[in-house]
């Protein structure tokens, strides 16, 4: 028995191997092919499964997301083998992400991805918001996520997006939509004015991205429909997920506080209608660090509450007026 293990693990070990060196290459290939922003070289990289499963399109956003924000790739290193998976730790040029890749037998890839690697000493370049913030909506919210634990935010595992917020809105009914919930139309938060939370600067809209249908996500897009404001104080806010169409501000412009923005929508990686907000201490939407968010006044379950922060579960309004 201990032979046929050893044997096991030796065959086991000769395939890791002969592996590394055909992953490797296709790695290279990719580095080659991103950094160059071929984006139909990298399409055709992929297996017919895959081609058809996301679509050039896709493929094209994700390799001009990651561009933009990370820059080219300068090196990368072997992590580990998990099955028919390689994962390797890239260094970009804006900053670290691990990309995961398996190949068919033919070597062409079956799977992609990029994950975030693993980076110490990372703090934030401020603690928390120090302008005063107003909600970004009229009416009763529910927060889905918010907070500082794993079980309350499930953002808090995202250097950049660690203390996110969703809200939806939750009917009489206790759901948040009516009717069968298969339409973006049945969801109680579609359509629903959204509104400049301070006094700020428009950095950077995105707009075009189709509203997907409940269930679904696209996470080639994943901020959706968005806008990302820089305030006073160099904090930028990101609201991600609006409706396609409806947004109504421009890059450079000043925007004002209680300023109407665009409708909450499905856009990007969001399965129902919803606002997703936070801050970060950045512009850059993958190497920036997530800033702790405060709201100056904040209606929870009817009670004032003053330089609030919400967490899961909170039922929020702005206070009466």
């Amino acid at each position: 028995m201990r032979t046929i293990q050893t044997i096991a693990i030796f065959l086991f070990t000769i395939t890791c191997y002969s592996q590394l060196a055909t992953y490797q290459q296709a790695l290279e290939d990719f580095k080659t092919y991103f950094n160059a922003q071929d984006e139909q070289a990298v399409f055709e990289m992929m297996d017919d499964n895959m081609q058809t499963k996301l679509g050039f399109e896709n493929v094209s956003a994700i390799v001009k997301t990651f561009h933009s924000n990370l820059g080219s790739i300068l090196s990368y290193k072997y992590l580990k083998t998990e099955g028919a998976t390689e994962v390797y730790e890239a260094q970009f040029e804006n900053g670290k992400q691990n990309i995961s890749l398996s190949l068919d037998e033919n070597l062409r890839l079956n799977g992609l991805r990029f994950l975030p690697a693993e980076e110490e000493n990372i703090v934030a370049k401020l603690d928390r918001n120090s302008t005063a913030l107003g909600l970004p909506f009229k009416g009763e919210w529910f927060t889905v996520w918010g907070g500082d634990s794993k079980a309350q935010n499930y953002h808090v595992i995202s250097k950049t997006q660690k203390n996110a917020f969703d809200f939806l809105i939750i009917g009489k009914n206790g759901r948040s939509y009516d009717r069968s919930g298969t339409r973006n139309e049945d969801y109680y938060a579609f359509g629903q004015p959204l509104y400049a939370v301070c006094d700020a600067e428009v950095v950077q809209v995105i707009t075009g991205v189709e509203d997907n249908k409940p269930g679904e996500m696209n996470p080639a897009q994943a901020l959706g429909n968005s806008i990302t404001l820089k305030t006073a104080n160099d904090e930028y806010i990101v609201y991600a997920h609006f409706e396609k169409e409806t947004l109504k501000v421009k890059e450079g412009q000043l925007v004002k506080k209680g300023q109407y923005l665009g409708n909450c929508g499905n856009s990007g990686n969001s399965t129902e209608p919803h606002l997703h907000i936070h801050i970060q201490d950045g512009p850059n939407h993958m190497t920036s660090v997530g800033v702790k968010c405060y709201f100056e006044a904040v209606l929870v379950k009817g009670e004032l509450q003053t330089d609030y922060s919400p967490v899961r579960l909170d039922r929020i309004a702005p206070p009466q007026e």
